[in-house]
């Protein structure tokens, strides 16, 4: 098969008019007119774009999958539009079904009572749009049995009222008293969402936890994942994984640790306080994550640390300026959101990626505006972080955002807090290829050249419009 038309190599050999296919390998790349001499009966189809094959460098598949199913509640700022959507949701399910939904991004926390009044016969629980917070109305609350004398979770906040009573919204590890009581999410979701991404355009998909990691081994062991998987383990479960690859399209690869919370919720941990004095929580101890980490990387697993707040950036950095010396894969530092001067200094040195989410800045940048008054500079810093010279890998952290290549394109380019933090187009492209397959340790993929893996994204339009994925062609 020969795919032609702007070939965006990423290699030294920069752009190229045509790439020739073989099975599941790159055979050829070169001029139009060379390759067809060379092949003359080669099938030849034309594309304005060819890339290698896009990487979704950070998503919870299975939430999403979830997700999928859901109540989509993007975009809403205000608790009294959320509420009316589940109230139309109540009205088409029995009494007793759970409604769940995310999305919402609100200033300040809201009460149970608007949830009671929109569906008084169904449990309902609502996340935020970072997912480190939720909304749950009475009903699901007793479901869950959190009361007045509920002790807050390790690493979780039951906001209460001035009675000491529940208010119906729960941080960070809080949720999980709800959570355990709904109906548990399976194969069929993480299956879904990765189905949803790969028609999407992505070739690769890096798994950042949220999913037990058995699930994706039956997935590989029938044949039935349509993307190459990079898989970050919960901290809870890496001892029962053995690293390494199952098949060629799942590595069991890393353990992921989650340092803090994120803006949004206010559970982002800061060096400076927030508007009402508090700093955010800091969740996975950096005793832990050191302590851990080197038993995890003394197996051969790699290391991946969620980092949002200056202090939680700050402290995930000394941890692995102590671990580098033990460590055979390239660290990876997630989010990244928030960097001050000093801690940008100390990326020197360390082998690391940067995993970034630039479409987040498209709902963050009035929160940064809101709660880090005078410290915008220290949000999103992508021109800084990529003058570093460290590669770049980004995602969208789906669900949190829809997994849409071209809202990465432009937050990046189109920096809303700061213009000279803007990248270009290629840089951007090159994170969703190159700098993410580095990022995860895959030297072969993210290029177009000979004998590389036939993973290939199709643009029309500046839109993906299919792929090729093991040498087959998908529109």
């Amino acid at each position: 098969m020969l795919l032609y038309g702007r070939v965006e190599t990423m290699t030294e050999a920069g752009r190229a008019e045509a790439v020739y296919l073989e099975g599941e390998r790159i055979a050829d790349v070169g001029s139009l007119q060379d390759l067809s001499a060379r092949y003359p009966g080669a099938k030849k189809q034309f594309f304005e774009q060819i890339t290698p094959g896009l990487h979704e460098a950070h998503a919870h598949p299975q939430m999403w999958g979830l997700q999928l199913d859901s109540l989509d509640l993007e975009g809403l700022t205000d608790p009294q539009a959320v509420a009316q959507q589940v109230a139309e949701k109540a009205r088409t399910l029995p009494p007793g079904n759970w409604i769940r939904g995310g999305g919402y991004l609100f200033r300040a926390y809201p009460t149970r009572e608007l949830l009671d009044a929109a569906a008084p016969h169904h449990p309902v629980f609502l996340q935020s749009r970072d997912r480190h917070s939720g909304w749950a109305n009475t009903t699901a609350l007793e479901q869950a049995g959190i009361t007045a004398q509920t002790p807050d979770p390790p690493g979780g906040v039951v906001v209460r009222d001035a009675q000491g009573q529940p208010t119906g919204y729960l941080l960070e590890a809080a949720q999980e008293l709800v959570q355990q009581v709904m109906p548990k999410p399976g194969p069929a979701e993480l299956e879904r969402g990765l189905h949803d991404l790969a028609r999407r355009g992505y070739t690769a998909v890096h798994h950042m936890g949220w999913c037990h990691f058995s699930l994706a081994e039956q997935l590989a062991e029938s044949g039935r994942l349509p993307v190459r998987l990079w898989w970050a383990l919960d901290r809870d479960h890496w001892r029962e994984a053995r690293p390494g690859w199952r098949g060629d399209s799942l590595e069991i690869a890393a353990v992921k640790f989650f340092a803090d919370g994120a803006l949004g919720s206010r559970t982002a941990w800061m060096v400076e306080p927030y508007p009402d004095g508090s700093h955010g929580l800091a969740l996975d101890a950096l005793e832990l994550i050191l302590s851990e980490g080197r038993a995890a990387l003394k197996v051969g697993l790699g290391l991946v640390v969620h980092a949002i707040g200056t202090r939680a950036v700050q402290g995930v950095l000394e941890v692995f300026h102590q671990l580098q010396p033990v460590s055979r894969r390239i660290f990876r530092l997630e989010h990244a959101q928030h960097v001050r001067d000093a801690e940008l200094a100390r990326l020197s040195g360390l082998k690391l990626a940067l995993s970034m989410q630039p479409m987040h800045l498209l709902g963050d940048a009035e929160l940064v505006r809101f709660h880090l008054k005078g410290q915008e500079h220290e949000a999103f810093r992508l021109r800084d972080l990529w003058n570093t010279g460290l590669p770049m890998a980004f995602g969208s952290d789906a669900p949190v955002m829809k997994p849409l290549y071209e809202l990465n394109l432009q937050a990046a380019t189109q920096h809303p807090l700061n213009p000279a933090q803007s990248l270009t187009p290629a840089e951007v492209l090159w994170a969703h290829t190159r700098g993410a397959a580095l990022a995860a340790g895959w030297p072969q993929y993210g290029q177009i050249r000979p004998q590389a893996p036939a993973d290939l994204t199709l643009w029309e339009n500046g839109r993906p419009v299919g792929r090729v994925f093991r040498g087959g062609l998908e529109l």
